[in-house]
């Protein structure tokens, strides 16, 4: 640590940028291995023989990014690590045609598994096979739904927290027997640590609320007392999240709830974003029966996402934000206050309530009559 600071201090603005840029590279590796998926299969030719040292490449046509295998002896390849993204396969061999596949779609946790019967062929023209369009996988026995940005953002939510989408899919019980002052632990209070927004503490599968796991781009965020998440990304920023709600692997181990992982967007060759606003204010809501008048509640929900290259095929930025800004009035019912004249001394308009059923004159000390008009005791109604 201490030669890794001396060499920023002595090295250029350059060194600081290729380091940082290293944490980033390292960093995007570990959310694809943690949130990703993978690719894998046989390259065989057209009777069954395997194809050893076929030369296979992945690429994702958003980012451009491409990753280079060769198969071995048995013609067997694998992208063990790929992020969420859309994806074509290329396969080229010499003595066979080259071939291509398009149209894959790595979702979080998707192992898919894609071989190849190459043709026997001199030409050098690519035969491009269009993929299904509906993708079995064989791979994995975890049950558990995917939910993708169109759905995030289309669905109305109160709050705007994907955790209120929790319970689309079966198995989820939306509602929460904890407590807003329940001791959950060596006498700590239970607090939400996601402040207003849903913490997720719902019940999967027949287990405890407090037996979910959470991860946001392979990282761990529950909350070590709560047990909800501590960390809930903006809408417009969440690429899809999945909740595997049973029999899923070993790798998901500590938890007997479900298990929600979500990755977030990432930047791409082009320049894209958006922004939004969503209005709530006194003028679109209705007056309770028992209001005089509707108390104020004025409610702004803004921000925006932007995201690019860097470097183009290589490195990418994606930054959102989310802001919230409320005025909310609070209606305390019908409350008697002291008159004009009371607050003057005279009491007048209170004589029946200090006469005794006897008709006798009721003598109320000044220190009563002082405390009674500032608020510290009930005031008659």
């Amino acid at each position: 640590m201490r030669q890794l600071l001396t060499f920023l201090r002595k090295g250029s603005a350059w060194s600081v940028v290729v380091i940082v840029t290293g944490l980033l590279v390292a960093c995007q590796a570990g959310w694809s291995q943690a949130t990703g998926g993978s690719i894998s299969g046989s390259i065989t030719d057209k009777t069954g023989g395997a194809v050893p040292d076929a030369k296979v490449t992945s690429l994702n046509p958003d980012t451009g990014v491409r990753q280079t295998t060769f198969t071995n002896d048995e013609g067997f390849y694998a992208f063990p690590s790929l992020p969420v993204g859309h994806y074509e396969i290329h396969v080229e061999r010499s003595g066979f045609q080259p071939v291509k596949r398009t149209g894959l779609v790595i979702d979080i946790n998707t192992r898919l598994r894609m071989d190849f019967a190459l043709t026997i062929s001199t030409q050098r023209d690519e035969l491009v096979v269009a993929a299904e369009a509906l993708q079995v996988e064989t791979q994995e026995t975890e049950m558990g739904e995917t939910i993708g940005s169109a759905k995030i953002e289309t669905t109305p939510l109160n709050g705007r927290s994907y955790t209120d989408m929790l319970n689309l899919q079966a198995g989820v019980v939306p509602v929460s027997t904890q407590q807003p002052n329940s001791i959950v632990m060596a006498g700590v209070t239970y607090t939400p640590p996601s402040g207003d927004l849903n913490p997720g503490n719902i019940s999967v599968s027949g287990q405890r609320e407090n037996a979910n796991g959470f991860v946001v781009n392979g990282s761990d965020v529950e909350e070590d007392v709560n047990m909800g998440t501590a960390v809930i990304p903006s809408l417009d920023s969440i690429s899809e999240f999945r909740i595997l709600t049973d029999n899923f692997d070993a790798q998901y181990g500590n938890f007997s709830g479900g298990q929600v992982i979500v990755t977030t967007k990432s930047g791409s060759n082009q320049f894209h974003g958006d922004a939004f606003e969503f209005v709530r204010n006194t003028a679109l809501d209705a007056k309770g029966y028992f209001q005089m008048q509707k108390p104020a509640f004025d409610q702004q929900q803004f921000g925006g996402t932007a995201g690019g290259p860097i470097k183009r095929n290589n490195i990418f930025w994606f930054v959102d934000y989310q802001g919230t800004r409320t005025t909310e009035g609070l209606d305390t019912g019908l409350i008697s206050v002291p008159s004009a004249a009371d607050r003057t001394g005279n009491l007048s308009d209170l004589a029946s309530y200090f006469a005794n059923p006897s008709g006798k004159p009721t003598t109320v000390s000044t220190s009563y009559l002082a405390s009674m008009l500032s608020g510290k005791l009930g005031y008659p109604v």
